[in-house]
């Protein structure tokens, strides 16, 4: 099973035995597992915190992509739906365009969704998962689009990377409270305290290069993107704008994650 460990901002072999350490469970359904994976440990070493961080995909999706530059070994969800962890997260996944019921692993997905509510105290969907758990549990309607939402965008003094076809229009919140948003991209981010989760459209966890990969990407397959707003400078380079609200973002929410497990610590000891 891929696990890796972090404490106090560097990654270890061995276990962490203490009681405020963090279990974490990333799924990870972006199809550069490794690059993501890189991605997310660097966000959660930042916070400093101590973290047990197990990596798991669903065993019902097809792997497009050859694995061996990522962890040796993820755990299928059939193989942790047993445990217990004290955080989700769900990674987006390029699977926007598509219909829900047409993505191979939708029901397992549907299943996972359904799973966090007793085997997670909190939960954080990014982009695409957003969407989706979001459509599945009625906190909000999203809408398909045509064109690419691509760039670095600031709303409500939070600066996120973009890059999606789908928008949740301000007015279509139905169970969610947004916290950032706009008219022009649509909700941002979207809390929902009765299921402890976090819906984030965006990507905190990109590198400063990562728009420009995709972008170039999508221009050598035919797709002719438009340039990522708010993201070149003048001398046509990436600026990275949005690693201060990348930090914070998650040193916040790993802080609260911690707060609820001392509380219910304290109400098992009392």
């Amino acid at each position: 099973m891929a696990v890796i460990y972090i404490t106090n901002g560097f990654t270890q072999n061995t276990n962490i035995e203490h009681p405020e350490t963090l279990k974490v469970l990333l799924l990870n359904l972006m199809p550069n597992r490794a690059e993501t994976e890189h991605q997310f440990v660097s966000l959660l070493k930042n916070s400093r915190r101590d973290i047990t961080l197990t990596f798991c995909l669903p065993k019902t999706h097809t792997l497009k992509n050859n694995a061996r530059e990522s962890l040796e070994k993820y755990a299928t969800f059939d193989e942790i739906n047993s445990n217990y962890y004290d955080a989700l997260i769900v990674t987006g996944a390029p699977l926007d365009r598509l219909d829900f019921a047409t993505i191979d692993y939708w029901d397992e997905f549907s299943e996972i969704v359904e799973w966090r509510k007793t085997h997670t105290q909190q939960s954080l969907f990014v982009c695409w998962s957003a969407y989706a758990a979001g459509e599945i549990e009625g906190i909000f309607k999203g809408q398909q689009l045509t064109k690419k939402i691509s760039g670095v965008y600031t709303t409500n003094e939070l600066t996120i990377p973009h890059s999606r076809y789908f928008t949740i229009p301000l007015q279509n919140s139905i169970d969610g409270t947004i916290v950032a948003g706009s008219r022009e991209i649509g909700a941002v981010l979207i809390q929902n305290k009765r299921l402890h989760s976090t819906y984030l459209t965006g990507h905190l966890e990109y590198q400063i290069d990562t728009l420009a990969q995709e972008y170039k990407r999508d221009s050598l397959a035919g797709l002719a993107p438009h340039k990522p707003s708010n993201y070149f400078d003048e001398n046509n380079k990436p600026t990275d704008t949005w690693s201060a609200t990348a930090s914070s973002f998650y040193r916040q929410w790993l802080d609260d994650i911690t707060e609820i497990k001392k509380s219910i610590a304290l109400g098992r000891n009392n």
